[in-house]
């Protein structure tokens, strides 16, 4: 999974409402390429830009134009890929396309900088924040579903105390890379202060519950690469937009209160309301 920005649109075709709608939406969030991408519009003649980075979910668009395309490099490996789609390209739009290509990635680089924690490689909570602001509006405006999971590493400073703040990191960083491999391509994932992180699910509280299970058990029987001794385990509340829980401050406020129910009813759990979930066998 990616947290640089996932797919990109500047414009589609009339023709297409439903491919319309369904690419701004992937597109919401993610402005920080738009510059360049109408820069894109302009230069090549193109009426509908993608920009597609590796692990994303992809966009298809039902309409029949040419296509263009050059591929996203960081060095030597491939991350993703640029699309232009017009009614036919000059000779030199190939070209541009290119060069342009350079610059997405120079761009998002920098966004990702800026957005992105380097430990554990979710989003900053300033970015995570962003994202919850939109899904709640969305959830407000139109319906869609909305989830929130919080959690925390249990005895997190007995690690540090125990194997020092070196093995702290080594689990940080586990829990980073553990987590986005379990998390769909929509997900979003956020580290919101030392061991406590935020996942935002476009879904309702039982889907939201099962993923929060799926990560509370990955957590458990994580390997630790350099401290393999080292075990951890996860205590994880879950809220989700509803006509009591109508604004970013009560689900985080509800998933925060759920999260340290789980706590207080004995760790490695998942609670969803009055009731916890104790840690069962995993299939």
């Amino acid at each position: 999974m990616s947290y640089h920005s996932p797919i990109v649109v500047q414009s589609v075709l009339a023709g297409s409402h439903k491919a319309a709608s369904e690419m701004q939406n992937a597109a919401a969030g993610h402005t920080h390429l738009d510059t360049l991408i109408s820069l894109i519009r302009r230069t090549t003649g193109a009426e509908s830009v993608l920009v597609q980075f590796e692990g994303d979910a992809p966009q298809p668009i039902a309409v029949e134009l040419d296509c263009i395309e050059a591929t996203l490099m960081r060095g030597r490996k491939r991350i993703g890929v640029l699309r232009a789609f017009g009614q036919g390209f000059g000779p030199f739009a190939e070209s541009l396309l290119q060069d342009f290509a350079k610059l997405i990635v120079e761009q998002n680089d920098l966004w990702a900088q800026a957005h992105v924690d380097a430990l554990t490689g979710a989003l900053t909570r300033r970015a995570f924040a962003d994202d919850l602001e939109r899904a709640v509006a969305s959830n407000r405006r139109n319906g869609a579903e909305c989830s929130l999971i919080m959690f925390d590493l249990d005895h997190f400073k007995k690690v540090n105390d125990t194997y020092g703040h070196l093995a702290g990191d080594a689990v940080l960083r586990a829990v980073g890379r553990l987590v986005k491999r379990e998390l769909r391509a929509e997900d979003r994932f956020g580290r919101l202060g030392g061991e406590e992180f935020g996942v935002l699910v476009a879904a309702d509280v039982e889907t939201a519950t099962d993923i929060a299970e799926r990560l509370r058990h990955a957590v458990s029987v994580a390997i630790v690469k350099g401290f393999e001794d080292v075990r951890v385990t996860a205590s994880l509340g879950v809220a989700s937009c509803d006509i009591e829980i109508d604004s970013v401050m009560s689900l985080m406020s509800k998933a925060d209160e759920r999260l340290y129910a789980a706590k207080r009813n004995g760790r490695n759990q998942v609670c969803t309301g009055p009731v916890c979930h104790r840690a069962m066998p995993y299939n």
